[in-house]
């Protein structure tokens, strides 16, 4: 394993990352918030100074980065970025703990959106704007992820994802990763710039609008006011934020497609017909019982429905309405929508579509092997045949994730937290819908309250859920660090 090819890319990456956090010390100063402004300078100076240490240390090495390199580097990533992007959160005393620097920074990067701030309407404005942007960017690198490492691997049955992008000849991961960011970035940021501009139309102030625009396309959930989503009494924003939501959930090829004149791939994806349909039985199910145990308003109960429908399904975990009113059943089907999850090749968490379309299909072979035990029944994905290799993959995947969801509700629960808190805080974690924690819990789901041990776990599931679970333990396998 060439480690200097995996320190230079980890360099550049904190290279690019110190460059982002320009805009929050130019927001800083817009705003008068000269402490903060310092901090970010500071805190860019440091990770500058960082990256281009690893970069002067390993020039003239290796550079070609193999699959084996780019899972170690992607654990880095998400590991080590968090460490930089939680400075301007310590030294401007936003915390004064960094346990609750590193989860901030790690809950935006892995756009799970769990915070430990209180009291949002007083958090100055360039700390909210970097929340936001550091959900952004661990958007962009989720998909990035996606497309040029997991489906090339094969991990967790992604060696059935199809990137509706041209194939390149280049086999390295160097043009795996540089090729899909040209031609992502724009889609993804165009996304972004629409959503910001539909929000401020409709009546969110410019710098809201921004910033809620940042969280919804990377379903990041990050909000810039206290408690839930706090657009309820506008139905406009709500439509716009559902639109985007569904928006980030989809395979993000797709978007290039339709930008490039191809609109039928969306109906030729098996998981954008999936998203669609779990949210039409989503909301229909939700709906029927605000109308029927809590409101008796057939309108309001379809748009509280449909917009925490989407919110959960998308792993995003803005909420509207009063949670604290609503029947055990729906928490449960918040929750049970954040662990399916979005779409592969989207910056949404869940175990996916598509290993669930794939377990219901086995299913159902497995239904009619009892009836006919010799006949021969072909799983299909799309156009695509299921390979067993593919399949046992995916199940493979699935079982961890239940060990996972396992061991980490226990080691919760052995930290204080009551059993159905801890349940919901492993769903939580590995789904990266941090706000999933607050559905149905009478405490309000708040992170702040927790002691630091759960904090310090809830970041390792943070970063189980973002990375597929499986690069992580490959990484931590004896075998791997083997020649």
């Amino acid at each position: 394993m060439s480690y200097a090819s995996v320190l230079s890319a980890l360099g550049w990456g904190l290279a690019i990352f110190a460059t982002t956090m320009i805009v929050p010390v130019l927001v800083a100063l817009g705003y008068g918030e000269t402490q903060q402004a310092a901090s970010f300078a500071f805190s860019a100076v440091l990770t500058a100074f960082a990256g281009g240490g690893l970069i002067i240390a390993t020039q003239g090495s290796r550079r070609e980065v193999s699959s084996r390199e780019g899972l170690l580097l992607a654990v880095l990533v998400w590991t080590v970025l968090p460490l930089f992007g939680g400075l301007p959160f310590f030294f401007s005393d936003v915390f004064v703990s960094i346990t609750d620097a590193y989860f901030e920074a790690l809950s935006g990067l892995t756009t799970t959106g769990a915070t430990v701030l209180t009291a949002l309407d007083q958090v100055e404005r360039s700390v909210l704007l970097w929340r936001a942007s550091l959900a952004w960017l661990g958007g962009l690198a989720t998909i990035l992820l996606a497309i040029s490492l997991l489906s090339l691997q094969g991990i967790g049955g992604m060696g059935l994802y199809r990137s509706a992008l041209p194939k390149g000849e280049k086999e390295e991961l160097q043009q795996r990763l540089i090729e899909p960011a040209r031609s992502i970035w724009w889609v993804y940021a165009g996304l972004t710039l629409m959503c910001a501009i539909s929000l401020w139309i409709f009546g969110m102030p410019a710098f809201d609008a921004v910033a809620y625009a940042l969280s919804t396309l990377s379903s990041g959930g990050f909000t810039t006011f206290g408690g839930a989503v706090a657009v309820s009494n506008n139905p406009l924003l709500e439509f716009v934020l559902i639109v985007f939501m569904i928006a980030g959930a989809v395979n993000f090829t797709l978007h290039w497609a339709l930008a490039h004149g191809r609109p039928r791939d969306y109906a030729a994806d098996p998981e954008f017909r999936q998203l669609l349909a779990l949210v039409i039985l989503g909301t229909a199910a939700a709906s029927a019982v605000l109308y029927w145990q809590v409101d008796h308003d057939i309108g309001k109960s379809v748009r509280i429905g449909l917009f925490n429908v989407v919110s959960m399904l998308t792993t995003t975990g803005f909420m509207s309405g009063d949670g604290a009113n609503w029947p055990a059943f729906l928490p449960v089907l918040f929750l049970a929508l954040s662990l399916v999850g979005g779409s592969t090749g989207s910056t949404a968490g869940g175990i996916k579509l598509m290993r669930f379309s794939l377990f219901l299909q086995q299913g159902r072979r497995e239904l009619l092997r009892l009836a006919h035990p010799h006949g021969i029944t072909r799983l299909h994905y799309g156009r695509i045949t299921v390979p067993e290799t593919a399949l046992r993959s995916a199940w493979s995947f699935f079982i961890m994730f239940m060990c996972c969801f396992v061991l980490l509700a226990v080691a919760f629960a052995a930290l204080g937290l009551d059993m159905r808190a801890a349940l919901a805080a492993a769903v939580a974690g590995l789904s990266n819908n941090g706000p999933a924690l607050a559905v149905g819990l009478a405490e309000g789901g708040s992170y702040a309250v927790l002691p630091s041990g759960a904090k310090w776990v809830f970041c390792l599931a943070m970063v189980l859920g973002r990375l597929e679970l499986l690069v992580v333990l490959i990484v931590l396998s004896a075998g791997f660090w083997r020649r």
